[in-house]
């Protein structure tokens, strides 16, 4: 008898452990997903530009920097260039806002955001970190449009 109601208290015990880690590993699954909700960025139309033009579009207000901004000025600073990265930023005009983007396999690649300096990036991403004070995004998806050529868009007159 007493054998049976000590198996019976262990059972409860265990079942009650295992339904506190359920509840348990629920919450911080939820905390976890707004915690992604709150780091997601989308981009539309945002121009890929050197970290020094966009600090001056920043604080100048001026968009016009970041259309005539040179590629060299991606290397400003650098000392050796095969070993440091450019720093190119991902500017959204929209938000007023500026970010690494973390180069990747699965995803982009320093080379895609240097052929498409001055053009525009549409895409999501995730932030996973800061650099300089600077967020980094982790880009899931997105599509590059380069800077069109000059005379590329000849028109009706």
């Amino acid at each position: 008898m007493f054998r049976y109601l000590f198996m019976s208290v262990l059972s409860l015990i265990l079942v009650a452990g295992n339904i506190t880690a359920y509840v348990n590993h629920a919450y911080a699954q939820e905390v976890a997903d707004e915690e992604d909700e709150d780091n997601e960025v989308e981009f539309t139309s945002a121009v890929i530009t050197a970290l020094s033009c966009a600090k001056e579009a920043e604080e100048s207000g001026e968009f016009d920097v970041l259309a005539s901004c040179p590629p060299h000025k991606a290397f400003e600073g650098i000392k050796d260039i095969y070993d440091n990265p450019p720093q190119i930023v991902v500017f959204d005009v929209t938000e007023g806002e500026y970010f690494y983007v973390q180069p990747s396999k699965e995803s982009v690649y320093y080379s895609d955001l240097l052929e498409g300096f001055g053009g525009s990036i549409d895409g999501s991403g995730v932030i996973i970190g800061e650099k300089d004070g600077i967020p980094v995004v982790k880009l899931e998806e997105f599509e590059i449009t380069p800077k069109p050529k000059p005379g590329f868009f000849k028109g009706c007159l």
